[in-house]
């Protein structure tokens, strides 16, 4: 099967990682891929990886008439499908396959956030010429629906992301590294360091917590204005011997082994985060906030622990069971784990995208 992949955002996250997870198992599948992205380093140079054609394309929206005559010169009259992650996109393959004078190929949507539908007259036409969108949570969807978009709801589905499991690598040891005491428990972060992901919450809670047998690891990066602040709020509440920064770290299933437990404090709605699957699938507790996508298969109590957005009481309580009652956590990782391998596994978020394809 012939399969585009396109995708426009400026900067590496999780729905860039969707695509090149899902690339790989379609290549190892025997499909013929290729992909269309944004002149952007960070994006580009993972893409090109895969050792497979990636046109770069300025994707500029709906307007953007010369990113569309490229990629119609690229994709022809052949059958093929055409999977896009950001709606806008979706009108550069539209009037690409106009111009190419395709009508065999399909165009797929995956919806990888929590907005609510566009009802102009140019999407109830684009919704027309669209065959699926596939939502990663039923958040996502039913947000989606909330405005009462003009497109027939046979053409919608809820697939969750999942994550693909490698062989895990030997990485450095983070306690030693960090120098944190062997009996410490170590709480982890991973993600961008932003305004959004509630880490500023997270710093308050820990200091409300009064744990000191805690270490948290953060592990990203993020604008220097923006971590500058986060470090004198740790300076603020004496966290200073607490909290270690990593920078980004290309192979975080490496890292997450040596972690005790997960933290997702988002204050944003958040579709469906990977990091909370990542956690999971390594046999750990995660806290999350119950504001998104992750409060379909985080269950609190049974799998995880799930608390509101922005409640620095709450998560500090969250810190402080976790902290000082490892059967808990470890009863929670376990659980977690075998929910991901029986719900959430990489085969069946696959399997469930390729029917999409053949639909």
């Amino acid at each position: 099967m012939k399969i585009y992949h396109v995708i426009s955002n400026k900067v590496w996250g999780g729905g860039e990682q969707y695509v090149l997870d899902l690339c790989r198992h379609l290549i190892d599948d025997g499909h013929d891929v290729e992909l269309f992205c944004r002149p952007c380093p960070p994006v580009l140079s993972r893409l090109t990886t895969l050792d497979v054609p990636v046109h770069s394309l300025y994707l500029r929206g709906a307007c953007d008439v010369i990113s569309a005559l490229q990629m119609a010169k690229v994709i022809g009259k052949e059958e093929c499908v055409v999977h896009v992650h950001n709606f806008k996109d979706a009108f550069t393959v539209w009037h690409a396959c106009q111009m190419a004078g395709n009508r065999r190929a399909k165009l797929i949507v995956t919806r990888h956030l929590v907005r609510r539908g566009k009802t102009s007259l140019l999407y109830r036409q684009l919704y027309r010429h669209i065959h699926h969108i596939v939502f990663v949570s039923d958040l996502a969807r039913r947000e989606f629906l909330s405005s009462h978009p003009l497109i027939s709801e046979e053409k919608l589905s809820v697939i969750h992301n999942s994550i693909a499991l490698q062989p895990l690598k030997q990485v450095e040891r983070l306690r030693e590294t960090l120098s944190i005491p062997p009996q410490a428990v170590l709480a982890m972060y991973h993600g961008r360091l932003a305004a959004e992901k509630g880490l500023e919450t997270l710093i308050d809670a820990l200091g409300k917590a009064h744990v000191e047998a805690v270490h948290l690891v953060l592990i990203g990066n993020g604008e220097e204005a923006y971590v500058n602040r986060l470090k004198e709020k740790i300076a603020e509440n004496g966290l200073k011997d607490q909290v270690h920064f990593m920078g980004f770290k290309s192979d975080v299933l490496s890292y997450i082994p040596q972690s005790d437990f997960g933290i997702l404090p988002s204050i944003v709605r958040e579709a469906c985060p990977l990091s909370c699957m990542e956690y999971m699938s390594q046999g750990k507790c995660v806290i999350a906030t119950n504001n998104g996508g992750q409060s379909e298969y985080v269950e609190k109590g049974v799998n995880g622990i799930l608390i509101p957005p922005a409640d620095a009481d709450a998560l500090a309580a969250a810190l402080t069971q976790l902290t000082q009652d490892k059967e808990l956590r470890e009863a929670l990782g376990q659980k977690a784990q075998e929910y991901f391998f029986s719900t959430l596994s990489y085969e069946q978020f696959y399997s469930k995208i390729l029917a999409i394809y053949h639909q």
